[in-house]
């Protein structure tokens, strides 16, 4: 009887061990649940801050890279002011600025690509290359007088945990975060759309050897363009005859210099904006660069002939201005942009009206061009010291060529066609007539259609 009483009493105490058991893994199961759930939580705003100060380094670059080559300072308080509108969690302590130089080795020779230097950037003499992928990069200085193109924004943030401090994890740090961005070619092709009056000098100052540099230079700046995003037009000064032709394989190019009988008739913009979708529909170049010798302004290029009509700087100007704003020519919401090579001051032949021919004119047909929005570059080609303003009164009576010609471009001064002149980031150029015309044009079609934009860095 005993025996059989043993177990009875032994129920009650065996339920109360499996219950204070449960109990017991139910703490733990709790305990377990609460720190995954923390580290959720925390894990979430921890990836969500680091999100937030990416996109705020991205931002802060942007808009400090608008203000380069040419403005360094404004640059930097650019990227800072927008990097911390981004991320109001950020002080100015937690955002470091630094710059770069990045150009192109498009040859894949492991050097960077001298057109690229000083035309896009110029780290100086002692720069320390990283050359990968057909890229270039060079720390680089503004306070040490170094031109460069890409800013670099750093920064980093400590933030609070809300549920982690229950395991003794009060915060945790992002770690530092870089946005980089590059204004101009950035060592690869222009990626901005942008419709584009390219100007050409055939006058007679324009030797043949002259005009051939000329040639090479527009073919150059077609090759480093893509016909599906940059539309070019040529302009020739002095005019083009109509209904007269190149001969040969480059015909029916209209581009035959008039003489002074024909030029109230003749065309100062002989080849519409080219490229494809637009109104002459014609990829100048193929998928590789590759010029397309049956396309019409590869074909004007090989072939326009010497002009005996003058120097006629308003004139040339002003057709292409109202070329690019006629209804049906341009693209809405595309930038535009005219690309002026000139080698002397005005000159009067006899052709059209002599008040045409005076820097007064042209200063102010580029003034109306940039009222309207378009961008405006200008090239001296061989200046001398001998190139004045023809202007017998005013304000251009006498000056110096050079300065009419950064007073055409925008927003640009005149160095005295120094070293210093094709490197200070504005939008006047200077080369002499021994030198290659090549790299200017490349440099001004980069700027003209390259933009800010991020970047990634070889390094």
């Amino acid at each position: 009887m005993r025996l059989a009483l043993c177990p009875l009493r032994a129920a009650p105490s065996l339920h109360r061990d499996t219950r204070g058991q449960i109990l017991v893994l139910a703490a733990l199961v709790l305990v377990l649940f609460i720190g995954v759930g923390a580290l959720s939580v925390d894990v979430g705003f921890y990836l969500h801050e680091r999100q937030n100060v990416q996109k705020s380094v991205d931002a802060g670059a942007l808009a400090g890279a608008a203000f380069l080559p040419d403005d360094a300072t404004g640059a930097a308080a650019a990227a800072v002011q927008f990097t911390l509108a981004n991320d109001p969690g950020l002080t100015a302590a937690d955002v470091l600025v630094s710059f770069r130089c990045l150009v192109g080795d498009r040859n894949g020779d492991g050097v960077p690509d001298a057109s690229d230097i000083p035309a896009a950037c110029d780290p100086g003499a002692d720069a320390s290359w990283t050359v990968r992928n057909g890229q270039a990069v060079s720390p680089c200085i503004p306070a040490s007088g170094d031109k460069c193109n890409v800013i670099r924004v750093s920064a980093s943030n400590t933030m609070r945990f809300y549920l982690a401090p229950v395991f003794g994890n009060n915060d945790g740090d992002t770690g530092s975060l870089n946005g980089a961005a590059c204004s101009g070619a950035c060592g690869g092709p222009p990626s901005a759309p942008v419709d584009v009056a390219l100007v050409i000098d055939r006058t007679g100052s324009m030797s043949s050897t002259d005009m051939t540099n000329a040639r090479n230079a527009a073919k150059s700046l077609l090759q480093i363009y893509d016909p599906n995003l940059q539309w070019v037009a040529l302009g020739l000064l002095g005019p083009s005859r109509t209904g007269t032709y190149c001969s040969g394989a480059n015909s029916p190019a209209p581009v035959m210099g008039a003489s002074s009988s024909q030029y109230a008739t003749a065309n100062w913009m002989p080849i519409g904006l080219t490229g494809n979708g637009a109104p002459v529909n014609e990829a100048y170049v193929d998928a590789s660069g590759v010029l397309n010798p049956n396309s019409l302004i590869v074909k004007a290029i090989t072939c326009f002939n010497s002009s005996s009509t003058g120097t006629n700087l308003s004139t040339s100007m002003k057709k292409a201005k109202e070329y690019l704003l006629a209804p049906g020519n341009g693209r809405a919401g595309v930038k535009k942009g005219i690309i002026f090579e000139t080698d002397g001051s005005p000159n009067y032949s006899g052709a059209g009206a002599a008040s045409d021919y005076t820097c007064l004119a042209a200063a102010t047909e580029a003034t109306a061009a940039k009222a309207a929005g378009i961008e405006v570059f200008t090239i001296a080609f061989g200046l001398g010291s001998g190139d004045k303003c023809p202007d017998s009164s005013g304000f251009w009576n006498n000056k110096p060529v050079g300065n009419l010609l950064a007073a055409q471009a925008t927003s640009s001064t005149d160095e005295g066609c120094t070293a210093a002149e094709n490197a200070d980031g504005d939008h006047y150029f200077c080369q002499p007539k021994t030198g290659d015309l090549t790299s200017i044009f490349q440099a001004v079609a980069g700027a003209l259609a390259g933009g800010a934009r991020l970047v990634s860095l070889p390094e």
